[in-house]
Order: C-alpha cells, then sequence, then structure tokens
C-alpha cells in the first residue's frame, strides 16, 4: 500500500553492482486483529498475535484520547504549518518549517525506516493504521474541538511516526533550536535579529522533570524489587503521557505510560523489571563557535586553513491572508559539524558564526531501545538494550527487578570528547567571550577551528560519536537508587559517583533540595521516615510517600522562621507597617506540607520565593540559609535559618511581609486550603491539586508553565495575570498545568508484579470522554488506582468494555 507519492530512494543490495529502488513508503498494511479492553479509567489492554495488529489496536486506542495533538505534531514534522496556519505571528511557521526541514527528520525517517528491526516496522505501520481507522470510523468533522473539522488534519503514514520520533529524541537540542536553524542566514542585511538570551531557558529548565527510586532487596519488605515513577511532565500538548498495556502471548506483555503516538512503553513494567526514567541534563550537542573569513560569512576558520559552508535550498507553501498560497524560498547553511544556527544574544555576524552537532541527530534507535526493555527479563538483557541501540536520548533510567536489584545510570546520548577536548574547552571557557556567556544556560561552545574538539569515534558505541554505554555513568545497588534530575553523584549517598567526564557535570557541588528530600524518603526510617521502623518499604508506604507533599525546605527552616517572628514587630515595606503576626501563627499551626487540606502551605511558598531572596540564597549561605552546603552532608545542608542581621531589616521577617502583601493583593486568606487556591483546569471545572513548586523541595510537583513543553498550535489553559511571576501566584490563587503527571508505584512479589498509579491529568484530551478528568479527581482525593495487569483482573473489572479490530 502507498499512502503517499514515493520519494525514491537508491540504496545498495547485496553486491555493489546491482542497485536497487526502495520506496519507503509502499509497505504492506495488515492484515491486523487485536483485542482491545478498556478498564476503569479509560485504560486500554491491547492483546494481539503479532506487532503490527498490537500496533493496530494502540494507535485506535491513542487516537480515542489524544487524536489532535499527534495531528498537529505531524504538520509541524512535515514543515507544513505555514501552509495552513499562514506565516505566523513574526514567521515564526515559516521558521520552523524551516528549521524542521534542515534538520531533516522526515528524509532522515525515509531512508531509516527500512533499517529498523522487522517487529519495529510493523509496530509503526500498525500504530499509523490503528489511528486512520479511527479518524475514518469518526470523522473529521466529529473529532474534538480542537481539530474538528480542520483543513490541516492529516492522514498519518509510518514515516511521519518515525520522523516525529526523531524530532522527539532532539527535545534538548533541535527542538530548542528549530525556528532559530530556520531563521539562519548570513549578514547581508535580510537576516533575522539576534533571539534574546530567555531563548537558551530550555536547555536547563526544559519544562520537565521527574523522580524516580529504585529500590533493591534490602529496602524492601518482600525482599524483590520495587519503583516508584513520579514524572512531572506538562498536562497539556505533546508531552503528555498515555498509559496502556501491550501484551503478545508467549512474546511481550508489559505496562505502562508511552510519550505521544510512540508504539512502545516508555516507562513501565513487565513480569521481571520495571523501570522509570528522570530528565537528565547532560548536555546532547556542542556548540563550535565559527571564525569567518573577512567579506565571507561562509567560510570559517579550522585547522589552520579555511572551510566553506555546504548551502542548503528549500522551498515550502505559505498561506496568505486571501488563502491563496505562495511558495518561499530559503538557503540554509552546514558547516562540519551540522546547522548553522541564529543564536541568541549574539546571532550571526560578519565576525562569527555557531554551528552545532546533535548526538541524537537521526537517532533511531530511540523506538529500538524501548523495545528491547518491553521485553527484557533481567539486567543483563535490559542493560543489552541500551548497549545495542543506545536509543535512550536524554533521560536518566533507574531499574528494578524480581531479584532484588535496583540499578541507575545515565545512559542518555552523550557527545564523547576526548580529554584534549575538555582541557581546551577550559582554557576557551576562561579566554572566549561567548564559551563563558553560554555556559550558564548549560550550553558547551567550543572552538570551531580547532580540529581537537572533534567527537572521538569509540567501536564500542552503535551511535556516532557518543560515549559507549559501558562507560556511562552506572550503579547496581541492594538497597536502592533514585534521581531528581541531577547528575549521576548522589544516586545513591553511600556510594557517590565522580571520576567521569566534564560533560556530566560537577560532583560535590550543593544539590536541589528536592534531590535532599528523595534521598531523605530513602534513607531515613521509622517515624521521621518514609519507611518502616525496620527501614525497608511495603507498597503502601511508597505510594504514600509518593503523594505525602513533603518537602525539605520547611522540614528544615519552619520552625526556625516561627521562632523568629514570635513576637516580632511590623514590617515596613515602604508604604506602612504590615502586620506579620497572624502569618507567624498561620506558619506554626501548619502542617509543613503541601497537600489539598494543608493550611499555610501557599503562605510558606510565597515567604520563601520572595523577591527579597535571590536565585543563590535559595541555596546556600545568604539570606535565608546561616550555613553553608557541606559535600561530606550532602542531604542535610544547608538547613540553618541566616541569623537576623545586627543592623537594619531582617530579610526572613521582610520575606513575610511580602508574603502578606502578595496574597491580600490575590484576595486569599492567610489560613487558606491549598485546594481551595490551587487547581488544575479542566474543561469547565477546577479541580484541587496537591504539591508545589520545586524550589520548594518537594517531589510532589504542582506548577504552571505557560506553553513550556508544549508546542502544539492547539488551545491551551492560560494563566497571563500572574501577580507574582516566581510562584505565578495570580487572582485567587495558582492554577497548575504542569508538575505530577504520571506516578506510579510497584512491586515484585511471589504473585507477580503489584502496582498502583494515577494520571493526574487524566488519560484523555477529549472534553466529551468520560476519562476527560476522572483521575483529576481522584487525584485530589491524594490517591493512586490499582494497575489491572493480569487476565483475570481484567475480566473481573466491572467496567470492562471490550473491542475487536480488524483489517484484512
Amino acid at each position: 500500500m502507498r499512502w503517499l507519492p514515493a520519494l525514491l530512494l537508491m540504496s545498495l543490495s547485496c553486491t555493489t553492482e546491482e542497485v536497487e529502488t526502495v520506496d519507503p513508503y509502499d509497505v504492506q498494511v495488515g492484515p491486523y486483529n487485536a483485542d482491545v479492553r478498556w478498564t476503569a479509567y479509560g485504560i486500554p489492554h491491547i492483546l494481539a498475535e503479532d506487532y503490527g495488529s498490537l500496533g493496530f489496536g494502540m494507535g485506535y486506542a491513542f487516537a480515542k484520547d489524544n487524536v489532535c495533538v499527534l495531528a498537529d505534531q505531524v504538520v509541524k514534522v512535515r514543515s507544513e504549518r505555514a501552509k495552513w496556519f499562514g506565516p505566523g505571528p513574526s514567521d515564526a511557521h515559516i521558521d520552523s518549517d524551516f528549521g524542521w526541514l534542515h534538520l531533516g527528520v522526515v528524509a532522515q525517517a525515509e531512508e531509516g525506516f527500512v533499517a529498523l528491526e522487522p517487529d519495529l516496522q510493523d509496530a509503526i505501520i500498525g500504530y499509523a493504521a490503528g489511528y486512520n481507522r479511527y479518524v475514518e470510523e469518526v470523522g473529521v468533522d466529529n473529532l474534538p474541538p480542537a481539530c474538528a473539522g480542520a483543513e490541516w488534519f492529516p492522514e498519518l503514514n509510518h514515516i511521519d511516526l518515525l520522523a516525529y520520533y526523531l524530532h522527539l529524541g532532539q527535545f534538548a537540542s533541535g527542538y530548542v533550536f528549530a525556528d532559530l536553524i530556520g531563521n539562519a542566514v548570513p549578514p547581508d542585511g535580510r537576516r533575522a535579529a539576534a533571539p534574546p538570551a530567555e531563548r537558551l531557558d530550555p536547555i536547563l529548565n526544559p519544562g520537565l522533570g521527574s523522580n524516580g527510586w529504585a529500590i533493591g532487596r534490602d529496602k524492601s519488605t518482600g525482599g524483590k524489587g520495587m519503583l516508584l515513577s513520579n514524572t512531572h511532565f506538562p498536562g497539556q500538548g505533546e508531552r503528555r503521557w498515555h498509559e496502556s498495556h501491550l501484551t503478545i502471548p508467549g512474546e511481550i506483555n508489559v505496562y505502562g505510560a508511552s510519550l505521544m503516538g510512540v508504539p512502545v512503553i516508555n516507562i513501565g513494567f513487565n513480569e521481571n523489571v520495571a523501570w522509570t526514567h528522570t530528565v537528565s541534563n547532560t548536555p546532547r550537542f556542542v556548540v563550535h563557535e565559527l571564525a569567518l573569513e573577512e567579506d565571507n560569512p561562509t567560510t570559517y576558520a579550522y585547522d589552520g586553513g579555511t572551510e566553506r559552508m555546504t548551502p542548503h535550498h528549500y522551498i515550502i507553501d505559505v498561506k496568505q491572508d486571501d488563502g491563496s498560497v505562495e511558495r518561499v524560498p530559503r538557503t540554509l547553511f552546514t558547516s562540519r559539524y551540522g546547522p548553522v544556527v541564529n543564536m541568541p544574544v549574539v546571532g550571526w555576524t560578519p565576525l562569527n558564526a555557531f554551528s552545532y552537532r546533535d548526538v541524537n541527530d537521526n537517532n533511531t534507535g530511540l523506538s529500538q531501545t524501548w523495545l528491547k526493555m518491553n521485553t527484557a527479563t533481567d539486567l543483563e538483557s535490559f542493560k543489552a538494550a541500551h548497549r545495542d541501540y543506545q536509543g535512550i536520548p536524554w533521560v536518566h533510567t533507574l531499574y528494578a527487578d524480581d531479584q532484588g536489584n535496583a540499578f541507575y545510570t545515565d545512559s542518555a546520548a552523550t557527545p564523547n570528547l576526548s580529554e584534549a577536548a575538555e582541557d581546551a574547552y577550559e582554557t576557551f571557557l576562561d579566554e572566549g567571550v561567548f564559551a563563558s556567556l553560554f555556559a550558564g544556560y548549560g550550553v558547551f561552545v567550543v572552538d570551531g577551528a580547532d580540529p581537537v574538539n572533534t567527537w572521538v569515534e569509540d567501536p564500542r558505541s552503535v551511535l556516532p560519536g557518543a560515549i559507549p554505554f559501558d562507560d556511562n555513568p552506572q550503579l547496581l545497588r541492594s538497597d536502592f537508587v533514585s534521581n531528581a534530575n541531577e547528575n549521576m553523584w548522589l544516586a545513591n549517598p553511600l556510594e557517590p559517583l565522580e571520576g567521569y567526564p566534564l560533560i556530566y557535570g560537577d560532583t560535590g557541588t550543593r544539590r536541589t533540595p528536592r534531590t535532599k528530600m528523595n534521598n531523605r524518603f530513602l534513607m531515613e526510617s521509622g517515624a521521621d521516615g518514609a519507611s518502616g521502623a525496620d527501614g525497608t518499604f511495603t507498597l503502601d508506604e511508597v505510594e504514600a510517600a509518593a503523594l505525602s507533599a513533603r518537602a525539605s525546605v520547611s522540614e528544615d527552616l519552619r520552625d526556625q522562621v516561627v521562632t523568629r517572628c514570635t513576637g516580632a514587630a511590623a514590617v515596613d515595606l515602604g508604604a506602612g507597617p504590615i502586620d506579620i503576626a497572624a502569618a507567624c501563627a498561620v506558619l506554626a499551626s501548619w502542617d509543613g506540607r503541601s497537600g489539598v487540606d494543608s493550611r499555610g502551605a501557599h503562605l510558606w511558598r510565597e515567604f520563601m520565593m520572595a523577591e527579597v531572596f535571590d536565585t543563590e540564597d535559595l541555596g546556600d549561605r545568604g539570606k535565608l540559609y546561616g550555613d553553608s552546603f557541606d559535600p561530606k552532608d550532602p542531604i542535610y545542608t544547608p538547613s540553618t535559618l541566616a541569623a537576623a542581621p545586627s543592623t537594619g531589616a531582617d530579610p526572613i521577617l521582610v520575606a513575610l511581609a511580602e508574603a502578606v502583601t502578595l496574597l491580600d493583593e490575590a484576595g486569599l486568606e492567610l489560613d487558606a486550603r491549598l485546594g481551595d487556591v490551587q487547581v488544575q483546569i479542566r474543561g469547565d471545572e477546577e479541580i484541587e491539586v496537591l504539591g508545589g513548586q520545586y524550589a520548594e523541595g518537594l517531589i510532589s510537583i504542582g506548577t504552571y508553565s505557560g506553553r513550556g513543553g508544549n508546542s502544539t498550535l492547539l488551545p491551551a489553559v492560560s494563566h497571563n495575570d500572574s501577580i507574582h511571576e516566581r510562584t505565578q501566584l495570580g487572582p485567587g490563587g495558582y492554577v497548575v498545568n504542569s508538575g505530577n503527571s504520571w506516578v506510579m508505584a510497584m512491586e515484585f512479589t511471589d504473585e507477580g508484579p503489584e502496582a498502583r498509579a494515577v494520571m493526574t491529568y487524566s488519560q484523555s484530551e477529549d472534553p466529551e470522554s468520560p476519562h476527560y478528568a476522572d483521575q483529576s479527581h481522584l487525584y485530589a482525593t491524594g490517591a493512586m488506582r490499582p494497575i489491572l495487569f493480569t487476565e483475570a483482573d481484567i475480566a473481573a473489572d466491572p467496567e470492562l468494555v471490550e473491542l475487536t479490530l480488524t483489517l484484512e
């Protein structure tokens, strides 16, 4: 079957003399036969006899819940936004289209699909067919309001999906730079203005986070492995999770959550192994500063000579105001390293340009890695999935199994820099203006003229220029490993990981309050901890910890703040004295958590995020803390409140007065229930949400990220009337659209896996679906639901709905 006009590729056959034409679109679609069983909360359990049918059922079930999101993203990676939506604000759609064309994800998918393993090819083809089947049954006009009747709505094919996966792999690189690649043209008077530095914020603050625990036999009451998956992904857009259960008898039986449109489980468990991921900030790309030849901005210095950039000529369709379509050309450039980018702050000048190499460029191993993880039976086969495909793009991995192993690795694709390149970078950092400027944003900038910065090609690595899996940070324990988005150093504080390449980041440096809280949960026991008096965890205790809304900063400082503010005089912020006595009393009676019934959590948040404290104050000795971080005690330092100054205003009392003022402006009572002032919006409903912000030291996150992490053009919940930008406090309280997303606690038992989960924003994005807000209400109660994994449990569910899907 041929879904689109073929783009013929030439590929070598078994002999160099013979050449055959391969049409990547000409594939067999069907026959398929899949049983989809939906249980409570709309969870699909797909049963099939082959991978094509499994994908067919999965694609159909996904479309039923999230049809519009994937359609929007396919239009993006096809470089067709300007065709359907016009130029966009400041030509944003044009720049995006040219950027993704230049990144070449569609061309790479066309070339790379035939090299995928047959089972994965079948699953992807089936997934597209299942998605299309749902759209055909319902009709485009009857889809959810976000895309109903849309002229832009595409019919999907397997190449679209693979291109989309290649784009997912660049969340930490090309995804951030796409429009800046699309408008990077030489300085001849037509170039785009240099973007602001804030365009680099998503590198270190990608709008994604997570906590992950893998608990081994020594910390598990049952003596087998346990796992906590506590992901912090946006509740809107393409980074939402979708939950499902995939079974081919005797071949695969895996349960978990997947990113939009992906035909495998990204986070979950099977009968023997379980895993989760947390976002890794290790750089996935290196920017090369190019010194340009005078009067020739497309020629740059390299190794004592010069090289010319390669021009690439593109044409896209752009919809005009009158509905007509205009063909618009643009020429973009690559250096020996990769695309030239319109670098924030600097741009492309007559003297300098910037080009980058991305280790995840054309990384077709993503889904292949996860498919092998889905079918792994033990630690060695799980490791083999990482080693053989190196498709993990930008996340740490936490693993537990039925043998009681707890394993951590940052196996995500990482540039392999030589020791000489590391030394050269540190010199360039001291001497180069741009390297030091961008280092603060987590961007490696090196001298593009120096061949020492060429990545090492290690034969053990299947991904060109990447550090081999066996050299990635790894730790195997029988007690626990964890991660909260920082580097590998404290995967287990009892065995710190050190001595890895520079690109993995510093060790022995202060950690975030959230890293501290995760490790306190795992290391403390009895009345002060999450585990029992014997130091081991039950499944109930892991679930309770995940939703407890404890926070390390309040546990360290709240009592000290109350001591300071008790009996304190009113504070003058310049507009008259502010009485802080009532606020002090609220903090004294507050339970110290950010649960929906907690009274005073919002007051504490505004206090510690007050403008009197800068970012450094929130992490080390300064106006908030009186002690410094100690690398020998990283989980409990700093933890002492700063002393009151001998003269002048006390920053602690000023912060509390600022909080009182802000909450008064927002119309909130100081002792309001958090659930009454912090909500997520699902249609016309406002549903209370537990949790707080990263700086507070919670593992239960509830925050607002604007459209961060949501590149769709679909309608989204907005909260533009912020009173306090740091906390996103607005009139009436806080709107949450990011933070805790799919949360799962599981353990292996003698009878098999037992697990519980909650999708905080619910399974479906269709406002007419009964599963649009059902789990959101469950989450508001601070509870998870049982995961149904066995055939007996599925069959016994009173809400079971069954459908057999076929395609001849």
